[in-house]
């Protein structure tokens, strides 16, 4: 079986079914005599061990919402990711995948909610900790749904006493609650009216049905689905949203940049650029030592999305080049083979790219990027000025990021043709366009009209800079097709040769002209 074949097979998740039903013990209730379970059914032996449960949902609850339940679980002989699913009365559908790494979420377990999620946020919400004292009760054959079984000491239930200590994650609802529950889960086969017996012995007791559906909700009783931030918030508020929103990006786009779908390593990508910059424009807001390490872990992996990226961005505008035949020199027929030979180096380049990026979402160092992540926006390193009004704050910190552009183009235009100069104002640039999308969001009607200002500029320096890297990368091809053809394509392979230089030089005289149009754009804003 291939790598590739390995993993999918991994992320499959497993589906079984859950029945259960969960148990109040009110102040005053005694402990339940288990030994007097009677019809044939008994209890066995007590074990205890420690579970550890991180619920997540978007900022807005709407996995809860969905009266749907989604946590990694430690501990215990299921630990792993569980979905949770209702069905109908006491029974739900649990969908498991491996327990994975503890901040990212299974793919497979997100496309369950793809449509009702789209790109919003999935960040821890409680953490769960259960001490977890667990009594088999067995039965004869009776206590079989079907009432007949051979096994006359067939496992019927599973009584757990609960000791649960539950902490709420999410910022502005922090608080811890302790309580004791017990839970009744009937084995795979035996007949609700266990529960009837078990319940019995229970009721004696003075345990009462509980009024909660879950430990999740009893722990958020009174908490709210988040709003989005005013003006009026704190600044630190207002960035943590943003934050969480291209996090949410990210994760919506991460596995299908994996498995290569349409767009989704540059959607993944944009989401990481627009992280940096949030770090970038409003990073006084939090603690240097936290945002230094974090942004050169977003600069990584967007270095690692870059590679097929850029084979992308680069078969595009050569492809687009070509198309463009009626303004070449050369022949239909060598447009062609030029086309063709494009396409095979492009893609060898694309693959090896993309296998790169393959590995590194594997790894360790991939899976610490989103505990990074998500730590920041759960708990947040605010330094005093992010208690300041969220509007002022935010539109002072991007007049800086302003600052920063022009100081980089009061450079460039001392050495115009340095196009790497260029580079830096146009990544300046890009950091206040994104500086000024988090204040719309607030939102802000200045912003709005300076985000598409500000977007212009920016895209009127890629188009200088895509210019910049086809004309490098064009010279690297056409050195190699060179090589190739001398010794092994003839005529043929000087032809192709031919068009890509022919291509290369009508390249150069738009980058000369691109470079005067974003000046221009400049000197509009600055």
């Amino acid at each position: 079986m291939s790598i590739e074949a390995q993993s999918e097979r991994v992320r499959t998740p497993s589906e079984q079914r859950e029945i259960e039903r969960k148990y109040d013990i009110p102040e005053g209730a005694g402990e339940p005599e288990l030994s007097k379970l009677g019809a044939g059914l008994r209890a066995g032996g007590a074990s205890t061990e420690t579970l550890v449960a991180e619920y997540v949902d978007t900022p807005e609850l709407a996995i809860l919402g969905a009266r749907c339940v989604l946590r990694r679980r430690t501990g215990g002989d299921d630990e792993g990711w569980h979905l949770k699913r209702p069905r109908s009365g006491d029974e739900r559908i649990e969908v498991h995948a491996p327990v994975g790494a503890p901040r990212r979420i299974p793919p497979e377990l997100r496309a369950e909610f793809a449509e009702l999620i789209g790109e919003r946020p999935v960040l821890p919400l409680v953490e769960l900790t259960t001490i977890r004292t667990t009594t088999e009760v067995r039965g004869g054959g009776a206590w079989s749904a079907g009432g007949a079984s051979d096994d006359d000491d067939a496992l019927a239930a599973l009584i757990c006493e609960d000791v649960v200590r539950a902490r709420v994650l999410r910022i502005g609802d922090e608080r811890t609650l302790e309580w004791r529950e017990f839970e009744v889960e009937l084995a795979e086969g035996a007949s609700t009216r266990v529960f009837d017996e078990i319940e019995a012995v229970l009721f004696d007791a003075g345990l009462t049905p509980s009024v909660h559906t879950s430990k999740l909700v009893r722990t958020l009783d009174g908490v709210e689905a988040a709003q989005a931030p005013t003006g009026q918030a704190t600044a630190g508020e207002a960035v943590v949203f943003a934050i969480a929103g291209r996090f949410g990006e990210f994760q919506a786009h991460e596995d299908g940049a994996r498995r290569d779908a349409p767009d989704a390593v540059h959607q993944a990508r944009v989401a990481l650029r627009r992280l940096r910059s949030l770090l970038k424009v409003f990073g006084s807001l939090f603690e240097a030592d936290a945002v230094k390490p974090l942004a050169a872990e977003l600069k990584w992996a967007g270095g690692v999305l870059g590679a097929p990226r850029d084979a992308e961005v680069l078969r595009e505008l050569v492809l687009a080049e070509l198309d463009a035949e009626d303004d070449l020199d050369a022949g239909l027929e060598a447009v062609e083979r030029a086309r063709t030979r494009i396409e095979q180096v492009l893609a060898e380049r694309h693959d090896a790219a993309l296998a790169s990026f393959r590995a590194e979402v594997d790894s360790d160092r991939w899976d610490s990027l989103h505990d990074r992540l998500v730590s920041f926006i759960t708990a947040p390193p605010f330094t005093d000025d992010a208690d300041r009004r969220a509007l002022g704050a935010m539109r002072r910190l991007t007049r800086g990021a302003i600052v920063t552009v022009e100081q980089r183009a009061e450079r460039a235009r001392k050495k115009p043709r340095k196009l790497e100069r260029w580079h830096d104002v146009r990544k300046a640039a890009k950091s206040v366009r994104y500086g000024y999308e988090a204040i719309d969001e607030l939102p802000d009607a200045k912003a709005k009209k300076q985000r598409k200002e500000w977007k212009h500029l920016a895209q009127a320096f890629g188009e200088l800079q895509d210019a910049a890297m086809l004309d490098a990368e064009l010279a690297v091809i056409i050195q190699d097709l060179d090589a190739d053809h001398e010794r092994e394509q003839g005529d043929a392979g000087a032809e192709t040769v031919a068009v890509l230089e022919e291509v290369r030089e009508r390249v150069r005289r738009r980058r000369g002209e691109g470079l005067d149009t974003a000046r221009d754009a400049l000197d509009d804003v600055t």
